[in-house]
């Protein structure tokens, strides 16, 4: 028998929208630094993600942004989240090494600071505007 065009055309579409879904990670928490310039955001693994790194218990995608101007600074290969030890901004002194680490597997280096002059942030020490 034939098959009406109306079924194969939803039939496509639906091999198309399950494609799409099992390669596209889906966004699990997002989390600013101290003092909102930059925005990092942690991404569960794609199903087929999962299924190519199936020795990890917690498979996940990790991204760093600058917030304004929006733009992405890094980001990470799938990365195991389960032992991590928590996010660490070390932008700014005391502990200022210009990195920020998440997990025990993910470090993002040479990221600019957050207080400087130029920013003006006025939670930031020596940098508040004047008066």
């Amino acid at each position: 028998k034939n098959v009406p065009c109306i079924v194969w055309c939803l039939a496509l579409h639906a091999c198309v929208a399950l494609g799409w879904y099992a390669t596209r990670p889906t966004l699990f928490n997002s989390y600013n630094s101290p003092h909102y310039v930059y925005r990092l955001e942690i991404y569960d693994a794609s199903p087929w993600q999962r299924i190519m790194h199936y020795d990890q218990e917690d498979p996940a995608i990790v991204r760093l942004y600058r917030v304004e101007p929006r733009e992405l600074l890094g980001e990470s290969k799938v990365v195991d989240l389960m032992n991590g030890s928590g996010i660490q901004w070390q932008l700014d002194p005391p502990v200022q090494s210009n990195t920020v680490y998440v997990g025990g597997s993910v470090a993002f280096e040479n990221i600019p600071p957050e207080c400087t002059e130029a920013a003006r942030i006025p939670s930031c020490p020596r940098t508040q505007p004047s008066e």
